[in-house]
């Protein structure tokens, strides 16, 4: 019987499980072979282009979560804007790194689909050094306009 399910399970799917299960991992051949395995990614020196397109993700995805969270808190009955005016109140110092937290990600991502709606509609722009130019340019601008949002007062 399979565990705790009080039956058994198919030949079809219990013979193939049994081979997964008792079939060794790739790092477990490599290391009975004798070869090691390559740390691939811990000495691999990422282009700046990869880092530029990674953080345009990672921007996006915290941009879906915070609106999303915001969202949630928002339909559970919790007073948004009064949360906010409570965090203002609370740790006023810690306010223009709370903005710079909000408008990194919003500027970087905004920033990042402009140059992309370039390349798409212009194809020009590609050439690798052009490419690494506008990545630290992408970084730079963002990080400077983040930095004067969080000290702006509305």
């Amino acid at each position: 019987p399979a565990a705790g399910l009080g039956r058994t399970l198919p030949v079809a799917v219990a013979a193939p499980l049994a081979r997964a299960l008792s079939t060794p991992t790739y790092s477990e051949r490599m290391q009975a072979k004798g070869r090691p395995v390559s740390p691939h990614l811990t000495i691999y020196k990422f282009p700046v282009a990869a880092i530029s397109s990674i953080a345009t993700r990672i921007t996006g995805c915290v941009l879906t979560v915070g609106t999303s969270g915001i969202g949630v808190l928002a339909l559970t009955g919790i007073d948004v804007p009064s949360a906010v005016d409570a965090f203002q109140a609370a740790a006023p110092v810690l306010v223009p790194v709370a903005k710079f937290a909000v408008a990194f990600p919003l500027t970087y991502h905004w920033a990042s689909a402009l140059r992309h709606t370039y390349w798409d509609v212009t194809c020009q722009g590609l050439h690798i050094d052009t490419v690494k130019q506008s990545s630290f340019a992408l970084l730079g601008g963002a990080g400077a306009l983040s930095a004067m949002l969080a000290f702006v007062s509305i």
